[in-house]
């Protein structure tokens, strides 16, 4: 019978000891790769993640305290004058150290604003809640942002200023609801509440909608001040701002990609327009066939084919007759390879004219752009062009790749 058990186990261990098998069902395993754990995450944060970070970024001192209390037990009585002072100490950096305090205000209103960036704060959640993840994993994080945002981008009209009845339409039964003072506090649940209200005040809203929303808050520092919201329609509900972060190997940062999706319009600060406006003052100069004309103005050039009217950079020959270059050439296979360049050229003169300040790297972490444009040859497709600013002046963006959506 040992023999048996013996013969069994041998075969065994010869089994799972061998490369063979790691290699098939393992690959990887004993060639110096691990596995990894690589996630991508979407998620909008509580009440209760606001406290989170506030306790991550006092843990330190927390920990501190707790040693030391731990000292207590066992100190002398001369000892314990000192540890006791040392505790004091640190319980009074809670109330005079800025540090603390932004964290006590974060947790207390649950938001954060221009003094309190979501870029500085967030990854103190995200290393808390998810430490085991590895580089290269992303996580969308949407969040309360007040008094933060461009408005000046946003229409007179899809700016609010909320009535009484607004705040009566919210609840007016108790305290506890907007409409018994028609103001705001750190006890509500804000976003909860404007969301109601949006969908009230625009049930046909269509996604990526946008509205400013102006209100009275009375914060946990006891004072009553005016703000404001930018809210996007999702499709379903009124949110608040969304940024990207990724595990960069050690902790979690922010990811500053920056995600545009390029929109028709004939204004000069007009996505497609930027270039026709860039053409119109610089290549057309010599060239005057590149302008393209709909109507009485400059709506598309034939440079890069960039078109305000529709919205699109256009592949047609016929809209690049203008172009002399364009013209010299005899192959479908030359035409094809010169406009698939002046695209990737065109749209790193959008990008540098879009994000003039742009810099190579933020928080040393490089900076991307997918940027989402229309192409029209027969038919209209979209494509997210992914590029690398590499230095921080002028047209710098490099083309990475492209994929079709």
């Amino acid at each position: 019978m040992k023999k048996i058990y013996y013969i069994v186990s041998l075969a065994i261990l010869t089994l799972f000891t061998s490369c063979d098998y790691n290699a098939l069902n393992f690959p990887g395993i004993g060639q110096g790769a691990m596995p990894v754990n690589v996630a991508n995450y979407k998620y909008t944060l509580t009440d209760a993640d606001y406290a989170t970070i506030a306790t991550a970024i006092k843990q330190p001192v927390n920990d501190s305290i707790t040693l030391l209390k731990a000292k207590l037990l066992t100190a002398s009585k001369t000892d314990s004058v000192t540890i006791n002072a040392n505790i004091a100490r640190l319980n009074l950096k809670f109330t005079t150290d800025s540090t603390y305090i932004k964290a006590t205000y974060i947790a207390s209103n649950k938001f954060f604003n221009s003094n309190l960036l979501a870029k500085d704060y967030v990854p103190y959640l995200l290393n808390t809640n998810y430490p085991y993840t590895d580089k290269g994993s992303t996580f969308i994080a949407t969040y309360s942002n007040v008094d933060y945002g461009d408005t000046l981008s946003i229409p007179a009209a899809n700016r609010i200023t909320l009535s009484a009845a607004d705040y009566a339409l919210m609840g007016a039964g108790s305290a506890a609801q907007p409409g018994y003072y028609k103001e705001f506090t750190g006890s509500m649940n804000v976003m909860n509440y404007l969301n109601g209200l949006l969908k009230l005040k625009f049930p046909f809203a269509v996604s990526n909608e946008v509205r400013v929303v102006s209100y009275i808050y009375y914060d946990s520092n006891k004072t009553t001040k005016k703000q404001y919201r930018i809210l996007t329609f999702d499709g379903q509900n009124w949110i608040g701002t969304t940024g990207q972060f990724l595990n960069n190997g050690t902790k979690w940062v922010f990811d500053p990609t920056i995600n545009v999706t390029m929109k028709k319009g004939l204004n000069p600060t007009d996505d497609y327009m930027l270039v026709v406006n860039y053409v119109k003052a610089n290549q057309a100069v010599a060239t005057p066939s590149l302008l393209g004309l709909y109507g009485t103005t400059l709506e598309w050039e034939n440079y890069y084919g960039f078109n305000g009217y529709y919205g699109e950079i256009t592949l047609k020959p016929t809209d690049r007759v203008g172009d002399p270059d364009y013209a010299k050439l005899t192959t479908d296979a030359d035409k094809a390879a010169y406009l698939t360049q002046r695209t990737q050229e065109g749209l790193a003169v959008y990008l540098g004219l879009k994000y003039p300040d742009a810099q190579p790297q933020v928080g040393g972490i490089d900076l991307y752009c997918n940027v989402t444009v229309t192409l029209y040859a027969t038919s209209a497709i979209n494509y997210i062009y992914r590029y690398q600013r590499i230095d921080n002046n002028g047209f710098k963006w490099k083309y990475i790749s492209r994929v079709q959506i």
